[in-house]
């Protein structure tokens, strides 16, 4: 009898979790963006602006998808530290509710540079809606599981954003709670920073016991060739909010920056994964016990078995084709399969 890792019924949307339009700091409208991603196949986006909530349910059509989210950011304010050294989380918050307007961890000081810009009015900053206190200006890990907490109780996933690009150590990042996800792949820091991904960053959390899925995004602003290099693959019931959301809570998805994964599904004691034309498809687990599947002649693959032992606790895989581009499957723990 098969068991699907990734559900067997649904149908797959593209999606793009973390973005930025000219409501902050990106240089495309939310229309302009919602274009450019159709056109490529997109059916999801989320619009996450810095710091704002802003709502875009009147882009949303049959065939696509607007996400109500936006980023938030906890940095280190100390004056004596230069801007590039400076440590900082940024967390996406994703709505579970289309139709919510309420700010988490808000402060009027956070959005003062959207005024300054013209973004935002002073009257818009005045007339927000925010859940629990005010938030606190400094950065510490206390105050930043505060904000998670808050986002959890008031209906937000919670995704660590670009941990290479934020300069906190594992040490910081492993005492962090309840986040939903953390991003493996950032587009933007790849082409911008040539940060690589944070698969082993996003290992380590695993490691150290904190169930995190993982997500690829452009986190685009459209300055540069950032966009379109890293996407989440949702398997959901229907291309609606309710549908789109259920999905992501309960890990129907993989991230990637190219690579297709078509079927992922346990068979007696094997783990049977189908995918795209791939150079090579790794299992990676809790210890060191880890296989890679890739002939010897070099050809190309697109299926691949794997064993699966009880002392694994949890297995995962990454595709790799031929230009080197990956997709990453979230975690799937042995007692819960």
């Amino acid at each position: 009898m098969r068991k699907y890792l990734i559900p067997k019924d649904g149908y797959f949307y593209k999606a793009n979790l973390h973005s930025h339009s000219n409501l902050s700091d990106g240089r495309l409208s939310p229309e302009e963006m919602k274009a450019e991603y159709k056109k490529r196949g997109y059916s999801i986006l989320a619009v996450s602006d810095h710091d704002f909530l802003h709502r875009h349910n009147e882009l949303t059509e049959k065939d696509f998808l607007l996400l109500t989210a936006y980023e938030i950011n906890i940095k280190d304010e100390s004056p004596h530290v230069p801007y590039c050294l400076k440590k900082v989380v940024d967390l996406n918050l994703i709505a579970k509710d289309p139709k919510e307007n309420r700010h988490i961890g808000f402060h009027p000081q956070t959005v003062q540079w959207l005024v300054d810009k013209g973004v935002l009015t002073e009257e818009l900053v005045n007339s927000a809606e925010y859940a629990g206190e005010l938030r606190k200006m400094e950065f510490s890990v206390e105050n930043i599981n505060k904000i998670i907490k808050s986002a959890n109780e008031n209906g937000f996933l919670v995704t660590i954003n670009h941990p290479m690009y934020s300069l906190v150590d594992f040490r910081e990042y492993s005492m962090l709670e309840d986040a939903w996800a953390m991003e493996v792949y950032n587009h933007s820091c790849k082409v911008t920073y040539g940060s690589d991904d944070s698969e082993n960053m996003f290992e380590d959390m695993l490691r150290n016991g904190k169930p995190l899925f993982a997500v690829a995004t452009d986190d685009n602003h459209n300055h540069i060739e950032d966009s379109f290099g890293g996407f989440t693959v949702i398997k959901a019931k229907s291309l609606d909010y309710a549908s789109v959301i259920e999905a992501l809570e309960k890990g129907h998805f993989y991230a990637s920056t190219g690579p297709e994964i078509n079927e992922l599904y346990i068979e007696g004691k094997g783990v049977h994964i189908k995918c795209g034309a791939a150079r090579e498809v790794s299992m990676l687990t809790f210890g060191r016990k880890g296989f890679l599947c890739a002939n010897n002649d070099g050809s190309l693959l697109d299926c691949a078995e794997f064993r699966i032992e009880e002392d694994m606790k949890y297995v995962r895989f990454r595709v790799v084709d031929n230009q080197g581009r990956k997709a990453y499957t979230n975690a799937y723990y042995i007692g819960e399969i």
